[in-house]
């Protein structure tokens, strides 16, 4: 058992242009793509294996049906991984944590994070807001102060972003991010700054489901990365464990977990398959592969429990 690879399915959004497209080389994507989901398994939703002897299968059907490739099963499958690209800023929105998102009938909350392949042109993000609790909230809301309201937080190339549910966020435009998240696929629209279509209609908020949701307090980006050579790991929590490794000439890998690849800068080859910028594959659990070539890749995955 080797490599897997992963068919990206390209996601269509009034923000997209042709950055994610462009950068990792989806040639067969249509315009207007805003990012890409390179590892999903919701069912109707899932990602489809290119490699044999699972060629044509979904990651949402291994999972359910092949879990030697992943070392354990608890539920559903925990992450979407996406790359992400958006020509205009995104919405402020929210996400659901694990409490808010079972009232609604998901299996588990929707922490996520970013890691900045290219930052965004104004060189920050929305990241929090300046509430301290829910009436001061509603004033800023009735007021329609809601740039008065959200805070920002500056970012770089090559930083790596915790949102924990709750937070007010929104990424901004000309960023190109590696984005993990948990398997919920929800997202509660705050604001739009009153943008329009060209039929002059706004797109939806979910403002009491987002204020039903939302955090208060002051919210620290901590920097916990820890560096182990050609390693760099951002985060290992309950939700998901992601590291960069920057490959030169060769790496013999293997881990106790499943490991999520993707491809984000350079290329080589894993196992004598050539990779490149925008190639994505699993790691199965347990499983020795070898790298040549020089290239940085992500790796995601959920530790077994």
């Amino acid at each position: 058992m080797s490599v897997l690879f992963f068919k990206p399915i390209p996601k269509v959004t009034v923000w997209g242009d042709d950055h994610v497209k462009n950068y990792f080389g989806y040639h067969d994507f249509p315009d207007s793509v805003g990012q890409a989901w390179v590892f999903s398994g919701i069912v109707g939703d899932a990602n489809f294996c290119l490699t044999e002897p699972y060629n044509g299968k979904s990651l949402y059907e291994l999972w359910e049906n092949h879990q030697h490739l992943f070392g354990y099963k608890k539920g559903d499958f925990p992450l979407i991984i996406s790359l992400v690209g958006p020509e205009d800023d995104l919405s402020i929105q929210v996400h659901p944590d694990a409490y808010q998102a079972k009232k609604s009938g998901f299996s588990m909350g929707k922490n996520e994070a970013w890691y900045f392949i290219n930052p965004p042109i104004s060189g920050q993000i929305v990241y929090g807001h300046h509430a301290n609790n829910p009436e001061e909230m509603d004033v800023y809301i009735k007021n329609e102060q809601w740039l008065k309201l959200i805070d920002y937080l500056p970012v770089k190339k090559e930083d790596f972003v915790y949102l924990p549910a709750g937070i007010l966020h929104s990424l901004q435009k000309g960023s190109i991010v590696y984005e993990i998240q948990q398997a919920t696929d929800v997202t509660y629209r705050f604001f739009d700054y009153d943008r329009k279509d060209e039929q002059g209609r706004t797109r939806k908020l979910h403002l009491e489901q987002a204020l039903e949701c939302v955090s208060y307090g002051k919210i620290e980006n901590i920097d916990s990365a820890v560096v182990d050579g050609n390693k760099t790991t951002y985060i290992a929590n309950d939700s998901f464990t992601t590291a960069k490794w920057e490959i030169v000439d060769e790496l013999i890998f293997k881990d106790e977990n499943y490991q999520l690849v993707t491809v984000i800068a350079g290329d080589g080859d894993v196992d004598g398959v050539r990779v490149d910028v925008g190639s994505n594959f699993l790691i199965p659990v347990n499983t020795e592969v070898i790298f040549n070539g020089n290239m940085i890749v992500m790796m995601t995955t959920k530790e077994g429990e």
